[in-house]
């Protein structure tokens, strides 16, 4: 018996990599695989599938119990809200343990590094460092827990890609009208290391975590192998566009001072408050007030693990939207801060320990990658 004759239980299944495993993996035989979903009219795209759906939530110990049922092997690409990355994970782990789970691979992130990895961070040896950012230290915090489950028995490999691309991904999806809009600026000319890997090069890891007994216990950096930069990554999806398109460049220095020209929280929040109090248009304006943005920005991603109908209530009244990006005198988008930490590292992760253990080889080359993308977008009518 192989692993495609066994219970394959799918964590995230609506997002963009778990619905590509789901696909991939009833390509590769599978009888028996099982999406665990969140909301469900997010699973269309996995809805036309010979799969059973179970619905819950991460954070709900009885309902992931329920839904894991007799799985034999556990792909968890779910994600979840600040602690909930790590409440989620835990109550994963602890349903597998018990219900004898043959492997449990983690999707984990190069992101557990910071946004912007250090010089030393290219190989899995290097001690997870406190980043301080939320998103980055949480997933940290998850995959110690996988580890220390793996100590006490529970067979779990861990993968770490980057920047994972592929038809869905909405690193070409937010990218293509940004470009059209001319919202996009270049940081440091482009030179950022960008550690692309191609959704279906991160599904052949997983399978390979399946059937090597290597896997056991060890975390590995999943990318394409090639030394892309941003300037690359940005630059083909300007092809697609098929126009003119010259991008500003902006340099780290110059981002810096603009930020520190803009007014400091208290002052700015101050200043914006008395403008909004005369404003008609009192939530638009509430979004200039620094304050009072961050504090709407943090409802907005809380109530991300709400139930539908409460999401939609709660985010219906907060009434953020997509923030139009500063600019520079000369009309330079200012890049947020997201953005300027992710394009701004210098660090290419190997992918050795990967050869070496699992024997992975990634099968898809970024002009290949690159091209299946266009012809998708093209599709779905984003070009």
């Amino acid at each position: 018996m192989t692993w495609r004759d066994k219970t394959v239980f799918v964590t995230g299944a609506t997002g963009f990599i778990g619905g590509r495993v789901c696909e991939r993996l009833i390509q590769a035989g599978c009888k028996n695989v099982s999406a665990f979903v969140h909301t469900p009219h997010r699973a269309a795209r996995i809805g036309r599938l010979p799969i059973q759906l179970r619905l819950g939530s991460l954070t709900n110990r009885s309902s992931v119990r329920e839904a894991l049922g007799n799985a034999n092997l556990v792909v968890h690409c779910g994600l979840g809200v600040g602690r909930g990355i790590v409440e989620g994970t835990e109550n994963l782990l602890e349903a597998s343990a018990a219900a004898g789970v043959e492997r449990f691979v983690h999707m984990s992130t190069a992101a557990v590094y910071g946004l912007t990895p250090k010089p030393g961070s290219e190989t899995e040896d290097a001690p997870l460092p406190h980043t301080g950012e939320l998103y980055c230290d949480n997933k940290g915090r998850a995959e110690r827990s996988v580890l220390s489950f793996g100590r006490r028995g529970l067979p779990v490999a861990i993968l770490r890609p980057s920047i994972v691309y592929g038809p869905y991904s909405a690193w070409s999806t937010r990218l293509i009208p940004d470009l059209r809009e001319r919202r996009v600026s270049f940081i440091e000319g482009g030179k950022g290391a960008c550690n692309t890997t191609y959704v279906d090069n991160l599904i052949d890891a997983v399978f390979l975590c399946f059937e090597k007994q290597e896997a056991l216990g060890q975390a590995f950096f999943i990318t394409d192998g090639e030394r892309l930069t941003w300037g690359d990554f940005i630059q083909a999806h300007v092809k697609m566009l098929g126009e003119e398109i010259t991008l500003p460049n902006l340099s780290l220095q110059e981002i810096r001072d603009y930020r520190r020209r803009q007014p400091g929280m208290f002052k700015g929040s101050l200043r914006a408050t008395g403008q909004a109090l005369r404003s008609r248009e009192l939530r638009q304006l509430l979004l200039r007030i620094p304050v009072t943005k961050r504090a709407l920005d943090a409802v907005w991603h809380w109530s991300a693990s709400l139930d539908e109908r409460s999401r939609d209530r709660i985010r219906a009244r907060v009434g953020i939207r997509p923030a139009i990006p500063a600019a520079t005198g000369n009309h330079r988008p200012i890049p947020d801060d997201d953005t300027v930490a992710t394009q701004s590292t210098t660090v290419f992760f190997s992918i050795e320990k990967a050869k070496k253990l699992l024997g992975y080889s990634p099968r898809i080359r970024f002009t290949e990658g690159i091209a299946l993308v266009e012809e998708w977008l093209r599709f779905a009518n984003y070009l």
